[in-house]
């Protein structure tokens, strides 16, 4: 039985403030695959997912002294990973065109059993696009927080979700 098992957050970082690292190894037991599966989510390539999730770690290491508990810790991490992960990709992106490599990944076989592979159906959707998805059934988002991260109203951060699940849907039947 972990001893932070019955400590919430707030808690775990009190403790982290009050030097006890440990506490930061629960937290981070608590919350590590959700944030290598974010990782993937946004980057669908399980080295980089591995690499940006050790990176994120070390930032939450360094700047949780900033985080200000007005909201949850998840939604802070989330947030935190979720900016990573999209300066990785673009700063990638930059470097060596990634879009260009994502719409050369071959197209799914004929087979209708397999058209559904998670991973192609998410290469075919912009990096802002996954970000949306990963935000709003990975992280957990309100409409009102994916609002508000991409500067757009409530209603429309509705209409992406559901046009994305849309199209997802459609992706799959073809």
């Amino acid at each position: 039985m972990n001893r932070f098992e019955h400590i919430d957050d707030h808690g775990l970082i009190d403790l982290i403030a009050q030097g006890d690292l440990d506490a930061f190894e629960g937290l981070y037991d608590r919350y590590a695959s959700k944030v290598l599966k974010r990782c993937y989510f946004i980057c669908l390539n399980a080295t980089d997912a591995r690499d940006l999730m050790q990176e994120v770690w070390m930032r939450v290491f360094l700047r949780l002294h900033q985080f200000q508990k007005q909201a949850a810790f998840s939604t802070w991490l989330y947030r935190l990973t979720t900016n990573h992960c999209l300066n990785f990709i673009k700063a990638k992106a930059q470097a060596s065109n990634v879009e260009a490599n994502i719409e050369a990944i071959s197209p799914p076989p004929q087979d209708p059993t397999q058209t559904a592979e998670v991973h192609h159906l998410l290469a075919r959707l912009s990096i802002e696009d996954r970000s949306i998805l990963a935000m709003k059934f990975m992280g957990e988002y309100t409409y009102e927080e994916i609002a508000t991260f991409y500067g757009i109203g409530v209603s429309a951060a509705k209409m992406r979700v559901s046009r994305l699940i849309d199209k997802l849907r459609k992706e799959v039947r073809t």
